[in-house]
């Protein structure tokens, strides 16, 4: 406000007046409007990415208040509120009552909360949805124990019997039981030879007795060795097939993590423990320091109490019973078994699947809320999601190989106007004379595939 403004106000409004006046415009200029102006739908990806690891909607857990009702819960001004977010520590040096009761409830046992990296628009919309979630936030929390399987349902008892073992031991039985006869009518035969005074037959070894009975019976010999031969040709074929494929594949890992109990009892997103996957060419394995920021207040597991959750607390240097990290501790990393291990020579980005493509995880992983350890999910597996998946899509090679990936090229649809990637793409063949007569061939059926974009050039997956 220039000078001549200040003196024209001045001189017809008393300076009380004015205080209040230019009080009230700051005000409310810096106000953040936290509770109606955000996008619920953008909420809630925020909500799953940022706070649902420690947060339920209508639902108090052990190291986190519910958010559901915090417009009415909350004492202390919007500004407070983004700064509570943004940064706790700074926001409890205000003082507020409401803040302070908050930190003496949980941070003496659980630690500060975390600063949550979101902007204003972003508390907006985090704020929004959970004023309003779908279904209303309690009916989701209350189904979603009842809709996780036992662990038993989960993972039967295997039967150690085995068609193979069984067959070997019949095999076996079959040649014993064989030699035996063999041997029983050799005496027998010479037996005979005697009562009638000829000489008995010549000892012969079994292999001896086996050349002659074979040829003997040289038409039978060959069709069981036609058989064989079949048998053998096609197991080699399915074997040498199966090389570089490892659907099943489930290695023990150093720490008994279920995904069934974080993903499905929880409800803890996907994207908080693997933070990059919609960011960096690699899903990332999260540090034990990510494992911290819920089992530093949570201390005992629903499976094995402190045995598994003191592995990472090892691990870190974490000492439960006074709740502090041990000083100058020389940390040991844990030490997990890759699942999902591409050739060295393939190119895969995170990034580009989940950020542009939209994949669910469920896509390539099948349904991960009903694992132990992380697995190699059977093609068979993941198809039988559709229902629950819509979007999925069907495909028949084995998961992980590159008949995999090339039939999902093919199929996969691509909407032109969902992203900014595939906007470019578009007008550059808008653009160019070329590109136009391509585009109007790639249309002729109404579609447009990853293939259709170059989803199958060598290049593109190969360095």
């Amino acid at each position: 406000m220039n000078h001549s403004a200040y003196r024209f106000l001045h001189s017809r409004w008393p300076s009380g007046i004015l205080v209040l006046l230019f009080t009230f415009a700051f005000g409310a200029s810096g106000m953040a409007g936290v509770w109606d102006e955000g996008d619920p739908a953008n909420g809630e990806q925020l909500f799953n990415a940022n706070c649902a690891y420690c947060h339920y909607i209508n639902k108090e857990v052990l190291a986190a208040p519910g958010l559901g009702g915090i417009k009415d819960r909350w004492s202390a001004s919007e500004e407070l509120l983004v700064l509570w977010i943004q940064n706790p520590q700074k926001a409890a040096e205000s003082g507020d009552p409401y803040i302070k009761s908050l930190v003496e409830r949980y941070v003496p046992t659980y630690g500060w909360m975390a600063a949550q990296a979101v902007n204003e628009d972003e508390i907006k919309d985090i704020m929004a949805y959970v004023q309003n979630p779908p279904g209303g936030g309690a009916e989701q929390v209350a189904d979603a124990g009842d809709a996780c399987p036992t662990i038993d349902e989960m993972y039967p008892e295997e039967s150690s019997n085995s068609a193979t073992i069984w067959f070997l031991i019949l095999l076996v039985l079959f040649i014993i039981i064989a030699a035996s006869a063999s041997n029983v009518k050799r005496s027998l035969t010479n037996a005979y030879r005697e009562s009638e005074g000829k000489n008995p037959l010549a000892q012969k070894t079994y292999v001896e007795s086996l050349r002659e009975w074979a040829w003997n019976n040289i038409v039978f010999v060959s069709i069981i060795g036609l058989f064989v031969t079949a048998y053998i040709v096609v197991i080699a074929y399915q074997s040498a097939m199966g090389i570089g494929v490892y659907e099943g594949y489930q290695p023990e890992q150093p720490i008994k993590f279920w995904h069934s109990i974080h993903v499905c009892e929880n409800e803890v997103d996907c994207q908080y423990c693997h933070s990059t996957v919609a960011k960096s060419k690699h899903a990332s394995i999260p540090s034990a320091n990510v494992c911290m920021n819920c089992h530093k207040g949570i201390k005992n597991g629903s499976r094995w109490g402190e045995k598994e959750i003191g592995k990472i607390y090892t691990a870190i240097g974490f000492d439960p019973a006074t709740g502090q990290y041990i000083e100058d501790y020389e940390e040991q990393p844990i030490e997990w078994n890759k699942v999902h291990n591409l050739p060295d020579h393939v190119y895969f980005n995170h990034s580009q699947h989940v950020a542009v493509a939209g994949l669910e995880c469920q896509n390539c992983h099948g349904d991960v809320a009903k694992y132990k350890e992380g697995r190699i999910a059977p093609v068979e597996e993941i198809n039988a999601l559709v229902d629950e998946y819509p979007t999925l899509i069907q495909l028949s090679k084995p998961t992980l190989t590159m008949g995999w990936c090339i039939e999902c090229h093919n199929k996969a649809e691509v909407d032109l106007a969902s992203s900014g990637y595939y906007e470019e793409v578009h007008n550059r063949l808008k653009d160019d004379i070329r590109g136009n007569e391509e585009l109007r061939r790639y249309l002729e059926d109404e579609e447009v595939t990853v293939k259709d974009l170059g989803g199958w050039e060598c290049s593109k997956c190969h360095y």
